[in-house]
């Protein structure tokens, strides 16, 4: 079974980062965070989520999947979001799957093509 993380924020995701050592295959979903209905207030995130969740669920079982909720709108929104301005993360839209410690990422609309989510997952450094 895929190991899960969850993490709320840019310093919590800080401090995952700096003391992740896993030589395990690693990706990380950047997605907005949940409202009190407990959807994302991010519409695409709402719309790829099932997407991304059959991904994983059909992974192999040393892959770890940290989903990281970047906050609330009006803070995602600012330009100067360091989730935009760190160049490990460099986020452009969300929701953003990433291979972390590596270039490989699919972002927005890319997060609904199944092919896509499994060509990401499964190939091979």
């Amino acid at each position: 079974m895929v190991v899960r993380h969850y993490i709320e924020g840019y310093e919590n995701f800080l401090e995952f980062i700096e003391n992740w050592d896993s030589n395990k295959p690693t990706f990380v979903l950047f997605t907005g965070s949940k409202l009190e209905s407990g959807e994302s207030w991010c519409p695409d995130c709402v719309v790829a989520k099932p997407h991304i969740e059959r991904g994983f669920d059909a992974a192999p079982d040393n892959f770890h999947y940290v989903v990281v909720e970047v906050g609330n709108r009006s803070f995602w929104k600012d330009p100067k979001c360091p989730f935009r301005s760190n160049p490990k993360t460099q986020l452009k839209v969300l929701p953003t799957l990433v291979r972390w410690g590596t270039q490989k990422r699919l972002e927005g609309d890319h997060l609904l093509n199944p092919s896509l989510i499994s060509l990401l997952l499964n190939d091979e450094d």
